[in-house]
Formats: C-alpha cells, structure tokens, sequence
C-alpha cells in the first residue's frame, strides 16, 4: 500500500516569528570579554609583586657589590725565645707482666682478682698437678735405687781394695822366695798376675763408682727440678703491683706451654710510678734534656698538675714521624692515673728559633695550594702568603716562614675575600 500523503496547510508556516542570529551572538562575545578581563587581571596580580621582588633583590644585589667585605684582623706576633710545648702523651704502667704457669694441672684455687692489690710473693692461685706428682714419685724412686747401687759398689770396692792388698802381700813374698830359688818362676808369675787381676778389679770397681756418683747426682737433679717444678703450682706475685687482668677460673686446665701455646693467667702492673711515652718534634728534639721536668694533665682530672721527669729517650729520630719517643716518669702512689690514659705533657723553656711568629690556629687556609694566610696591606686590600707551620702551642700556631711580626692577619676568611679584594678592617684583640 502507498503511504497516505498529508496535504500541508500553508497556513501554519505563516504564523511561526522571523529567525533573528544577531541577537544570539552578542550575549557569547560579551561572555568571552570578561573572562579575558578577569584572565588578564589575574596575570597582572600575579606578575607584579614578582617584578617588585626581582627589582628589590637586583637593587640589594648591586648594593652588596659596592659594599667592601668587612673582616677581623688579628696582628702576627713575634715568638719568644723561650715558649711552653705541649705535646700528647700515653701512660703506662712502670712494670706490666703476664704471669704464666709453669707446671701443667688444673686450677683448684684462686685467691685474688682483678683489681686486687697484691705484695710479692703474695699467693695468687694454686694448681693440682697429678702428672708432676707422679714424675717425682718415680724421679724419688730412681733415685733410691742409684743410691742403692752407689752402696752396693763401694761395698764391692771395699771387698776388691782388700784382696787387692793379700795379693800384693802374697806376691811380694813369692818375689823374695824366688829371688832364693826356694820356689819355681812359673808359682811367682802365677803369684803376680792374681795381684795384677785384682788391681784392676779394684780399679773397675772405682770406675763404676764413680759413674754411679754421677747417676745419683743426675737423678737428685731432676727429683730436685721436678719439685721446684711443684712449687710453681702456687702462682705467686713477682712485684708490688695490681691485677689488672684474669683470664682463667676454678677448674680450668692450665697449659705450662710444654704441649700447645700458653696462655696468661694474671696480668700485674706496677703503677705507683708511672711511665709517660711522649713523641718529641725534631725541631724540639735538642730542647729536651734527662732530668727535666715537665706539668703533666689529664683532661678527666681537671685542675690537677702532675709532676713527669725525663727519665730517658731513645737517640734516634724516627723517620716516618719525624720525632724522637721520650721517656717520663711521675709519681703515682694514689693510683689516680691509670695505665692506658691519655695525657697533655708541658715542657717549659723550649727554644724558640730565631724569626718565629704566632697567629691563631683559625687563620689559617687550607687550599689546594697549600697552608696559606690572608695578610691585609696598608691600602686594605687582601693578599695570600704561603706559609710552613711549625709547632701548635693549641691557641696559637707557630709560622716558620711567610709571614712577620706585625702583619695583619684575617681570622675566618669567607670566600669574599679574594686576591686584591679592598676590604673593611675590624681588629681583634691578639690571644
């Protein structure tokens, strides 16, 4: 079937109103213009305190480059002649020493520990050696039988001197009986060499005495090691000192060292006087005398001085460290100093040589050029002088060369102080 077509009524288009596209535009475009006005204004808020700040800054920029950089100066002084050096030093004990055993066994009592002040001879621990007991029952045993022996010969010797002496007797009569003719020569032979025979059993039988000697004195030898062997069960102290280490306890099996490595059983120091090992500078070295004395502190005793004499020193400047070792001794009969401290030693009176100056240690500049100070001129303006350091005093450093008494020297130079740089000078009070 075909579709019905409507008839359309000319009329209904008539009354619809005229399109007007102007009028739907102009709201869109207004739209647009403000939200760039708003886009705008935003952008210029933004942006202009941000101007303000960089022109602000570019102007403090400027003003900071025109400004000359301000630094404290403190003036080199010249060394005296005689100046304190203080040098680090170790303590140590004046006697330490390990206390070994000498006899194998067990530990069955133990009288001191660590801590403990000990006397010599002072009992210290005791062992139970049943193996060395036994090796002297048999050294004694052996001994008993070459004394036996011993008595046993001499009897012999004496039975042997006496048929020795009828021998003689007989043979000397057989010579006169034969000298008459009243007996044959081959009786008087027979007669001579019983006397010869029995010479020589006598003289063996001293021989064998003798050697027997020599057996019973060996073996009174060894009962005699065996048994100072024995005493050494009983450890004792060997000087007037403290225990300052115990390694072993109750029980232990202690090894002499005859079967395997020894081990220490106490360790005892003698600290009523006291070793100080210091390490003297070369330069230093010609200053320092036997029988001078020097202060001695220890940072953990505050406001104490110890007296330390040079006892010794070695005659030899070590190479790599290019110091000679020193040798002190300080009394220590309260025990307040203790073996392992570290301690700051004072030598008075060092020499100083001869065009020596002192700045602070914080004038110093470490660059890869080297120890360096900035030394400021008469205009103030800065220059770096290379420098070679000698002793540190802990304030002040010691400048061989490169700089002279009076010269003004910047205390912690910042990086705006350059080569030629004018600067602004505020002294400090020399230290």
């Amino acid at each position: 079937m075909q579709p019905k077509i409507q008839p359309v009524n000319e009329d209904e288009f008539e009354t619809l109103p005229p399109v007007r596209p102007r009028a739907r535009v102009r709201p869109l475009l207004t739209f647009f213009a403000v939200l760039a006005l708003i886009v705008i204004a935003a952008v210029v808020a933004g942006l202009l305190p941000r101007l303000q700040r960089q022109t602000g800054l570019l102007a403090a920029a400027e003003q900071e480059r025109n400004l000359k950089p301000v630094v404290n100066v403190v003036v080199a002084r010249g060394a005296s002649a005689s100046t304190p050096l203080d040098l680090p030093g170790d303590l140590q004990a004046l006697i330490e020493s390990p206390i070994y055993a000498r006899a194998d066994g067990y530990m069955i009592k133990r009288f001191v520990d660590i801590g403990d002040h000990v006397k010599t001879g002072q009992p210290m621990a005791e062992l139970e050696t049943p193996e060395l007991d036994q090796q002297i029952q048999q050294a004694k045993a052996t001994l008993a039988n070459s004394i036996s022996t011993l008595k046993e010969l001499e009897a012999n010797l004496t039975l042997a001197k006496a048929n020795l002496k009828l021998s003689q007797q007989t043979w000397q009569r057989w010579q006169q009986l034969e000298g008459r003719g009243a007996v044959a020569h081959q009786d008087a032979d027979e007669k001579r060499a019983d006397f010869e025979v029995k010479q020589a059993q006598s003289e063996a039988a001293e021989a064998r005495i003798a050697s027997t000697r020599d057996l019973v004195k060996a073996n009174e030898a060894n009962v005699s090691r065996l048994e100072q062997m024995k005493a050494y069960s009983k450890l004792t102290a060997p000087f007037d000192g403290m225990v300052t280490a115990r390694n072993v306890d109750v029980g232990t099996l202690i090894n002499s060292g005859n079967g395997g490595p020894a081990k220490a059983i106490f360790s005892v120091a003698q600290t009523a006087t006291m070793r100080v090992f210091v390490n003297v500078p070369q330069a230093n070295v010609a200053s320092v005398r036997p029988g001078e004395i020097a202060e001695l502190r220890v940072q953990e005793l505050p406001g104490q001085v110890f007296e330390a004499k040079v006892a010794r020193f070695t005659h030899e400047v070590d190479t790599t460290s290019r110091s000679m070792l020193a040798i002190l001794l300080v009394a220590n009969p309260t025990g307040i100093l203790l073996p392992g401290m570290y301690a700051q030693v004072r030598f008075a009176g060092i020499r100083a040589a001869p065009g020596m100056v002192l700045i602070p240690g914080d004038a110093l500049l470490m660059s890869p050029q080297g120890t360096r100070v900035a030394v400021i001129d008469s205009g103030s303006r800065v220059h770096f002088h290379d420098v070679k350091v000698g002793n540190d005093y802990g304030s002040d450093i010691e400048i061989q060369s490169g700089l002279v008494a009076g010269d003004q020297v910047v205390m912690h130079a910042t990086d705006a102080v350059k080569e030629g740089v004018e600067v602004e000078v505020h002294k400090s009070a020399a230290p």
